[in-house]
């Protein structure tokens, strides 16, 4: 299981790597483990450099096109994220290696559970990346299309890397859900090995005797308590990056939504199938900061799930019935589990993601979308609409023809 979790982490290390979400020099040691190389650190300070300035360089090509609101959101959402990534490396390091030490444990329990080791295999995590960088590319090469480009220079890559759909969001949704399926899988097997107990926790002379059964419940108890504390060890590796992604997402799907709203108002002449097919696009992308939220918050969800599924088990058992050390096992479970129910995955504690979320983002769109409607005719609006519209049009305008003026009136 922890060779599995080690095949599958290399391409999300790698895709880290790129973007700038951790150090380069970090590699898996003789022991297993992902530390910080101490050889070659000349090669690795060069990569670092090298990343750094390309990254600084394309944001600086992409600033220096003119003051637009949209294009600096970008380009802070971008900086976001990898700044709280880079905040919180430690912790993301101490995670993957908090979740190969506890497959070491749960190899040495399995001899006595006959269970499979549930995890997703190397062939979907690679049908998933190529489903992702697949609809990637096709929504680039159809915004190109649509936008009637006729040339790409240097200047033009920057402004496609840091615009719609968002590169960075593809590797954050496939960081994090890769993190939460593995931490699910993982509650599910102990599930597994609960369900390999005889029923009510009941020695039978031809299977389990009784300090079997104290011994097997508690070794569960000791993996269900340190998986416990890797899901804490999640909330400060992710919880400060998934707060920024889940505010910059809200914000953005609000303001393309309500720049549709008001185009529509605008322009009411315009049929209903052009402004599909003009909006496809944005519709795309609205589908997909939707997708991606609600990935990490399904997620979540079943983590919460496979936990209860052991409260059940739990309170299944009659423990007046019970012998005096396995009495004692699950009380100490029982107490264990009772404590853990408060730590829940978190933005940093700023809101509890899960399902009860979707229903305050629902909330706070319409009360979002409400204001917006209502102060259309706002300079202030008005000006950010006109502005995000200008950059869209001398975009498409620079490259459709480029003897045309840049200055276009709206």
């Amino acid at each position: 299981m922890t060779s599995e979790f080690k095949s599958n982490l290399k391409p999300i290390l790698i895709l880290c790597k790129v973007f700038g979400l951790i150090n380069m020099s970090y590699i898996f040691e003789s022991t297993g483990l992902l530390v910080k190389s101490s050889t070659n650190t000349t090669h690795y300070a060069m990569l670092e450099l090298i990343r750094m300035y390309t990254l600084i360089m394309f944001t600086y090509i992409v600033y220096i096109r003119g003051f637009y609101y949209v294009v600096y959101f970008r380009l802070i959402k971008f900086w976001i994220v990898i700044i709280t990534s880079r905040l919180s490396e430690m912790w993301m390091i101490k995670l993957i290696n908090e979740i190969i030490e506890f497959d070491r444990k749960l190899i040495l329990l399995s001899p006595a559970f006959m269970v499979y080791h549930r995890s997703l295999s190397k062939k979907k995590w690679i049908i998933i990346f190529i489903s992702l960088l697949s609809y990637f590319i096709g929504y680039e090469v159809y915004a190109l299309y649509l936008w009637q480009l006729k040339t790409i220079d240097m200047s033009t890559v920057p402004v496609l890397f840091f615009g719609m759909p968002y590169i960075t969001d593809f590797v954050v949704i496939i960081t994090v859900c890769f993190y939460l399926n593995n931490l699910s899988n993982r509650f599910q097997t102990l599930n597994d090995f609960w369900k390999c107990l005889p029923s009510g926790l009941i020695s039978t002379h031809s299977e389990w005797t009784n300090s079997e059964i104290v011994m097997l419940v508690e070794s569960i108890r000791l993996l269900h308590a340190k998986l416990s504390e890797i899901l804490k060890i999640f909330n400060f590796s992710y919880g400060l990056l998934l707060l920024g992604f889940f505010v910059y997402s809200f914000i953005d799907f609000m303001y393309i939504f309500y720049l549709m709203i008001y185009h529509e108002l605008a322009t009411p002449k315009v049929s209903f199938t052009q402004n599909i097919i003009k909006y496809l696009p944005l519709h795309l992308f609205n589908v997909q900061l939707i997708v991606f939220l609600m990935s990490i918050i399904v997620a979540v969800s079943w983590i919460k799930e496979e936990k209860n599924k052991i409260i059940s088990y739990l309170r299944s058992s009659r423990i007046s019935n019970l012998p005096v050390d396995t009495k004692i096992q699950v009380k100490m479970f029982m107490n264990q589990i009772n404590i853990s129910e408060f730590d829940e995955i978190s933005a940093l504690g700023f809101f509890n993601i899960n399902l009860n979320l979707v229903v305050s983002i629902l909330v706070l769109l319409m009360t979002g979308l409400a204001s917006l409607i209502q102060l259309r005719n706002h300079p202030i609006i008005t000006a950010m609409f006109n502005n995000t519209l200008s950059f869209y049009t001398i975009w498409k305008t620079e490259n459709s023809d480029t003897n045309r003026s840049k200055n276009i009136t709206l």
